[in-house]
């Protein structure tokens, strides 16, 4: 049976549980007409790709709180979300 592949975008990494395999991001939703904090937590396997916008791999622990990223994931059965693919969007900074 095919699991449908999910995709929230341009999201907030609020923590990473790196011996847990776990992601948790932050976002807000809008609900019933006003914004609501949604927080969800992702188990994410040692094989998930991770990447950058330009496409190169980057290994999990270079994910920080703060970080916005796109994840690609799927449900299971039992409620958990498993990360398929990650990218991290990164930030331009301009040099003074």
């Amino acid at each position: 049976m095919n699991k449908k592949i999910e995709r929230i975008n341009n999201v907030s990494v609020l923590d990473i549980e790196l011996a847990l395999g776990k992601l948790t991001v932050w976002r807000k939703k809008i609900e019933f007409g006003r914004a609501v904090d949604v927080l969800t937590t992702f188990f994410v396997a040692e094989t998930v790709q991770i990447k950058d916008v330009y496409g190169s791999k980057l290994p999990f622990f270079k994910i920080r709180p703060g970080s916005r990223v796109n994840v690609d994931y799927v449900k299971e059965k039992d409620g958990r979300f498993i990360v398929l693919n990650v990218v991290v969007i990164t930030k331009l900074y301009r040099r003074r």
